[in-house]
């Protein structure tokens, strides 16, 4: 891993240890990397009805209220058993929103396990044709 997967990992797996998957026991961690260099993370938190905020989602609410920023360079994702090589990558809500903040091109997300980076993709690997900001006539930022 590089210094700034490293970074992205630490934040990630600090988060994923205060996860809150009481019903489906599945605990994520993420962290992204704004445009501005700082690293934002965040977990998921479960509840009883099933409406729950994903790791990605809370790394971006945090990243939107601390900084204001509302650009993602890089995003690192943690899942699974040490070694049983899962990919968790983000699902498709999560998907979206990354989509909303940053560049599908250039969008690095990479996909962990407690061991290290199992595999990198783009965002437009993970959602090909996607509907975005620059899809509207007029872009809100």
């Amino acid at each position: 891993m590089n210094d700034i997967q490293t970074a992205l990992f630490q934040a990630a797996d600090q988060a994923r240890r205060h996860s809150y998957a009481p019903y489906s026991r599945y605990p994520v961690g993420a962290a992204i990397l704004s445009e501005t260099g700082q690293i934002y993370a965040g977990t998921n938190i479960e509840e009883s009805a099933y409406i729950c905020t994903h790791a990605e989602q809370a790394a971006i609410s945090n990243m939107i209220t601390h900084e204001g920023a509302h650009r993602i360079v890089a995003v690192l994702v943690i899942t699974g058993a040490d070694g049983d090589g899962q990919l968790g990558t983000p699902c498709g809500h999560c998907r979206q929103w990354l989509r909303e903040h940053g560049d599908p091109d250039s969008m690095q997300i990479h996909v962990a396990g407690p061991e290290g980076v199992r595999r990198t993709f783009t965002l437009a690997e993970l959602l090909p044709y996607s509907f975005g900001p620059d899809n509207l006539r007029t872009p809100h930022r």
